[in-house]
C-alpha cells in the first residue's frame, strides 16, 4: 500500500530532512544550494573562523563538513563554503513531511 511504502521510505532515513528551521538537523548533506562543497567545520581554509567550530559548539553536531544550523538561523542549515570568495551559504535540506512527523 502507498502509505506504508511512503512511511518506509521516509522513516528509513529521517535525518535527510529537517524539522522547523533545521536546528536539530544531523543529516549528511554537505553542499550548498549552488552545489558548492562545504568546508569542514574544524578547518580554517579557505575561511578562517572561530565562532562555529566543534570545540566552541560541542553539542551543535559540527561534524565533518555537514550542513548545520548552530546559530538557529531562520533560513535553515548552512555551512562555510570551499569557495574562497563566498564565506558561507545555505543548504537545500527539504522539510520533513507530515507523515514522518506523525510517526
Amino acid at each position: 500500500d502507498v502509505a506504508a511504502s511512503l512511511a518506509h521510505n521516509h522513516t528509513s532515513s529521517p535525518a535527510d530532512c529537517m524539522f522547523g528551521n533545521g536546528k536539530s538537523y544531523r543529516g549528511t548533506k554537505a553542499t550548498t544550494v549552488t552545489g558548492t562543497p562545504c568546508q569542514e567545520w574544524a578547518a580554517q581554509e579557505p575561511h578562517r573562523h572561530t565562532i562555529f567550530t566543534p570545540e566552541t559548539n560541542p553539542r551543535a553536531g559540527l561534524d565533518k563538513n555537514y550542513c548545520r544550523n548552530p546559530d538557529n538561523d531562520v533560513n535553515g542549515p548552512w555551512c562555510y563554503t570551499t569557495n574562497p570568495r563566498k564565506l558561507f551559504d545555505y543548504c537545500d535540506v527539504p522539510p520533513c513531511g507530515k507523515l514522518l512527523s506523525l510517526l
